[in-house]
């Protein structure tokens, strides 16, 4: 009988163990809610891109330019570098000098970019 109990007593321990761990598992793997992001507002001191030549609807030729990343400079003087990716929501396109707001996710992507009024 005393076996009994202690057998149901160590099962008992690895079943609450056991749920505590898939407990914590689940957690980790389900997404957040809401992804704790950034605000940075800076002076734009570099964009980098490419121009490629293209031909619009009527089949005249036109310049297509593609920001590809931006560095800004915070109000701090410490230099920020911007990778744009095709998710990267701007507004405007900015150029050297714009004064920006933009946001960053906690994994250091761009989600935004806006050019603000001077």
């Amino acid at each position: 009988m005393k076996a009994l109990k202690s057998c149901n007593l160590v099962l008992a321990i690895v079943i609450v163990g056991l749920a505590a761990v898939l407990g914590t598992w689940a957690e980790a793997q389900s997404p957040s809610k809401s992804s704790p992001s950034m605000i940075v507002i800076g002076k734009v001191s570099q964009v980098q891109g490419e121009f490629h030549m293209t031909k619009d609807p009527q089949g005249l030729d036109t310049l297509d330019i593609v920001d590809n990343s931006y560095v800004m400079t915070d109000r701090a003087g410490k230099e920020l570098r911007l990778e744009l990716s095709d998710d990267t929501k701007v507004l405007n396109r900015v150029n050297l000098g714009d004064k920006i707001e933009a946001k960053i996710s906690s994994e250091g992507h761009t989600l935004s970019v806006i050019r603000l009024k001077p």
